[in-house]
């Protein structure tokens, strides 16, 4: 069955965790997994060491390296918009070279949000634009600005080897007199084993800039999967994912 199910946790860690509960449960297949980190600035340092060693062990991609695909932390330092050229220009290098590399047609995300390649061959600065858009119109409350990632043709239906990050809407909304920020994210196809914890915590580094740079509040973060699963290391995965949810229990 298809029956949406719906989990919402402050950390992205836990909501990672409350996630890899929910595909254990289900025969670790679930279709239309709504995930939504209500407080997206909050950062568990235990849980990314956790999944990094586990990643290493397993000799998969580091949490970092899948986080810095949808947003390249370590290229802004937290310049005001005006540095944005110089911005795009360190990661453009970095991406440069990541072309040569083992997986090259994998972490296309952010380059697609910044240089979406359009009709008439040029590019397309999806997020700057909608940077732009915020900061230049008074009102606008209650709207919803899309970024792609995929290009129209095979990548919309490949099963494996495609962008399985489909679309990120960029939600603002006024609470309290004040402008929010939040963002929806659409995967088509969602690796829990490898990606998604990379994946929600890219996500929630994307909204801080955006609200940074728009002078906004950050919102929250919901990611909906259209297909969720975990092929391997199952027994690994969900003792760290029962590790996360232990300690954040203490914690509360």
């Amino acid at each position: 069955m298809n029956t949406p199910k719906l989990i919402c946790e402050d950390d992205f860690s836990v909501a990672w965790a409350r996630a890899i509960e929910t595909l254990k449960n289900n025969a670790w297949n679930q279709w239309n997994l709504v995930v939504t980190i209500c407080k997206p600035l909050l950062y568990n340092d235990e849980a990314v060491v956790l999944m990094t060693d586990f990643a290493k062990e397993t000799h998969k991609v580091l949490p970092s390296q899948v986080q810095h695909t949808i947003f390249p932390q370590r290229f802004y330092k937290g310049d005001r918009i005006n540095n944005r050229e110089k911005f795009y220009r360190w990661y453009n290098r970095f991406y440069a070279r990541t072309r040569s590399m083992e997986h090259s047609g994998w972490g296309t995300y952010f380059k697609r949000m910044i240089s979406y390649p359009t009709k008439n061959g040029e590019e397309c600065d999806q997020l700057g634009n909608i940077i732009d858009h915020i900061n230049n119109r008074r009102s606008n409350h209650g709207s919803a600005n899309i970024m792609f990632i995929p290009t129209i043709g095979n990548e919309t239906n490949r099963t494996m080897g495609g962008p399985c990050l489909n679309y990120v809407a960029v939600q603002t909304e006024k609470q309290n007199g004040t402008r929010v920020i939040n963002l929806l994210a659409v995967y088509r196809n969602h690796d829990f084993y490898e990606r998604t914890f990379g994946n929600y915590w890219g996500l929630c580094s994307l909204l801080q800039y955006i609200c940074k740079e728009t002078n906004s509040n950050v919102g929250s973060v919901t990611c909906v999967s259209s297909h969720a699963y975990v092929n391997a290391c199952k027994t690994g995965l969900y003792d760290i994912a029962k590790t996360i949810l232990d300690r954040n229990e203490h914690r509360e």
